[in-house]
This record gives structure tokens, sequence and C-alpha cells, in this order.
């Protein structure tokens, strides 16, 4: 993303519905894991720092993330364990992590695959990754353009994928579900791409329809602790590494532009 992607970001994130309603979503489900007093969580692509934020109460946070520029925002709300680095490469020691949220994050990356391998590696056995990706390639837009996406999901897919990755889905749902029709009506009226640089469509509501939508999801997010939804515009998995895996600790290079220091 550009900068002036991050700053509306920054700028709206802490009140925007969209925001609001991701971020509740994915730090209910962490707040339903048994997590030790102690624990080490980890934001992947933190962006500007609000999830981060949020999962303060539940231990030690740290934040990575590729865009200098990102990092920069974050610092802005007081998060000082914040560094550079890549989801393919987490600059983060074996079996050292309790939990790894990843909010929209698998689809900006050219192999997803490494990035759930490397949340296998990283988390400590029997620790768990909260998972929210866009779903249905069908509703591909020039908001995923803007935002870099390389793709979006099924449930199927992304079971298949963290699988694959040695890691044991625990929930698998779709969420957003009442955004979908609104979602297909805008994909069945969509125009042209219009030339120029594309936009995320962060598209203003009035102060009360902002407050309703939020409130609205929130009795979704309370009713995916109990039901699991067919349909939605997130795919939102909560995966588990096996208890029984446990390594020789080893340390990976740390990727370019991240010092031995900077390690989480």
């Amino acid at each position: 993303m550009n900068a002036s992607e991050y700053d509306r970001m920054f700028e709206n994130e802490d009140h925007y519905w969209w925001f609001v309603s991701r971020r509740e979503l994915v730090v209910d489900q962490v707040g339903r894991l048994l997590l030790p007093a102690d624990a080490r969580l980890l934001d992947v692509g933190c962006g500007t720092g609000a999830i981060a934020v949020a999962l303060r109460r539940f231990g030690r946070v740290f934040g990575v993330d590729l865009s200098p520029l990102a990092l920069e925002r974050c610092e802005r709300r007081g998060l000082t364990e914040v560094v550079l680095g890549s989801a393919e490469a987490l600059p983060v020691d074996d079996d050292s992590v309790d939990v790894i949220v990843a909010a929209d994050i698998l689809e900006h990356l050219d192999d997803d695959r490494a990035a759930l391998a490397e949340f296998r590696r990283t988390l400590k056995p029997g620790g768990h990754a909260v998972i929210a990706v866009p779903a249905y390639q069908a509703l591909w837009s020039e908001h995923d353009v803007a935002l870099m996406h390389k793709r979006r999901y099924v449930a199927k897919e992304l079971r298949r994928r963290v699988e694959q990755a040695g890691l044991r889905p625990v929930v698998l749902t779709y969420a957003l579900s009442f955004l979908l029709p609104m979602a297909l009506t805008r994909l069945l009226r969509r125009k042209p791409p219009a030339t120029g640089t594309p936009q995320a469509q962060l598209i203003p509501v009035p102060a009360v329809l902002n407050a309703a939508l939020i409130r609205f999801q929130r009795l979704e997010t309370r009713l995916l602790r109990w039901v699991r939804l067919p349909w939605g515009l997130t795919v939102l998995a909560v995966v588990q590494k096996p208890l029984e895996e446990v390594r020789s600790p080893r340390h990976v290079p740390a990727p370019h532009g991240v010092s031995a220091s900077q390690r989480v």
C-alpha cells in the first residue's frame, strides 16, 4: 500500500465500522483461547497497529510488518516491539509464540504457503493462529487492486492450505455474512475500472449507520462462538500447532533489514 492508504487506515481504524468489526472478530477468537499469564502474541502484518493495541490485554504483543510506513504509525500508538519483516520469513525464534494473528495478510503474499509454514515453525506446540482473509475470487474488485491483493479465498481452500502446513483447523467459518448481499449488488452494478491509481473502497457513512453496522456485526461475532456460517465476506480460521511437536531450538536468519537484536 502507498502512504495515503496507510494514512487513511490510521485515521479511520479506531472508529470506522469495517476496521472495528474485523478487529473485534479476531480479538474475540483470541479471547476464547486458554492463554498463560505470560502469553506472547504476534501480530503478523500489523499495519498501523490497532489490532496489536487491542491484543495487549492478553499478554506481551509483538508486531511484524514489511512497511516502514506502517511501523511508524504503530510507534505513534505506543507500540515499541514492532519490527520490519516478512510473513514468509518471520524474524521470530522457533516454538516461541503462543498466538499469531494474521488479519487480512495471506492474500497479499506471493507464497501464502510459506507464511503458514512460518506460523507452524514459530508457534509453541499447542499454540494457535487466528487468520482472516477475504472471501470469493468472484468478488475481486478495484479495492483488491488498491490493497495489492494476490487472491481471495474460499473456506475449503484455506483449510487445505493450513492442513498442508501441518496446522489443525479448530474454527473455520465465514464471517461478515450480512455484507454479502450488498457486495453482490455492488458487483452486479460495477462500472469499468477508472483510469489512474486504484483506490480502496472506504465509503463514508453517517455516524448513525456506522454505529448500527458495528452493533450488527457484534451480534454475529458473538454468534460465531457457537455457530459456523456458510457464507460471508471473510473466511475466519483458528488453527493449532500439534501439541506433540517438539523440536530442537534453532534460529533462522533475519530477513534483509532486520538485525539479530530486532528479533521477537
